[in-house]
């Protein structure tokens, strides 16, 4: 990617990417606070940590998770992960669920009673109608099927907002949020200092090197899997227009993908006859 389509996806970031909420979140904890109050309608008295993109991988063998937003309030033994999703993956409720393992993992120190896990709240900030309800926001708590008034009071919450809710289900600085998200609407005074502290962080030229840093490993890191997949494609016999098909290439650019990562004795690739 040139410099000039990086400058251009710099200035067309929004609140909805993942790095520019994460960072916003980090950069002003007073207003990531008051954000998890309005979500949760709960007291937080202090943050005592904000980590953005934190990384959890318990096992090499195991898949690993980077959580946009990571944030500890020490003093009540809670923890909160918020993650701006843009696209529907269709498989929030499986991913949710391995998030909450993993945060467990790693709250849990090796040999402490389970009575030392705290409460975890993962909140999921979508741009689309995960359940097609229309409602602003779906919040779920494990419950007895057979007693609803039963609840089985693990302390974990997983919560989903909806920035296309229809339901008159949502106001004040809640609603205003979500449609800052949703359409970049700016209304009320948390929603003017939230757009305050994105326009910081985009003017910040530090925050502007790391995304382009982040941006070319990102775009090397997908090269280099292109190339692991041309050369197991090739390894087990695969015709080339396959290839093709599979890359959307042309000849001519996976032999020059394969010339620049291979030794000078194996740099052809023999076409089909």
């Amino acid at each position: 990617m040139n410099q000039k389509l990086l400058d251009a996806k710099w200035e067309s970031l929004t609140i909805r990417d993942n790095f520019i909420f994460s960072k916003t979140m980090e950069s002003e904890p007073d207003l990531c606070r008051y954000l998890l109050e309005l979500i949760l309608r709960v007291k937080i008295s202090k943050l005592s940590w904000i980590e953005r993109e934190k990384t959890l991988e318990e096992r090499t063998d195991s898949r690993g998770i980077r959580l946009d937003v990571y944030v500890e309030e020490k003093d009540r033994n809670r923890v909160f992960n918020v993650e701006m999703q843009i696209a529907n993956t269709h498989n929030l409720a499986k991913r949710i669920r391995y998030y909450q393992s993993m945060i467990d993992l790693d709250s849990l120190k090796r040999g402490q009673n389970f009575d030392k896990l705290g409460e975890s709240y993962i909140i999921f900030i979508c741009l689309f109608d995960v359940f097609g309800k229309g409602r602003h926001m779906y919040t779920f708590r494990e419950t007895c099927e057979e007693d609803s008034t039963l609840k089985l009071g693990d302390g974990t919450a997983k919560i989903f907002l909806n920035t296309k809710g229809i339901f008159d289900d949502a106001g004040g600085d809640f609603k205003a949020f979500l449609d800052f998200v949703e359409c970049g609407t700016i209304s009320g005074e948390f929603v003017k200092k939230l757009a305050a502290a994105v326009n910081r962080v985009k003017l910040s030229l530090e925050t502007r090197l790391e995304y382009m840093t982040f941006e070319l490993a990102m775009e090397q890191r997908a090269f280099e899997k292109q190339i692991e997949l041309i050369k197991n494609l090739l390894a087990v016999g695969t015709p080339i227009k396959f290839i093709l098909q599979a890359t959307g290439l042309t000849e001519e650019e996976i032999s020059k993908i394969l010339a620049d990562d291979t030794p000078n004795d194996s740099k052809n690739l023999e076409s089909e006859p």
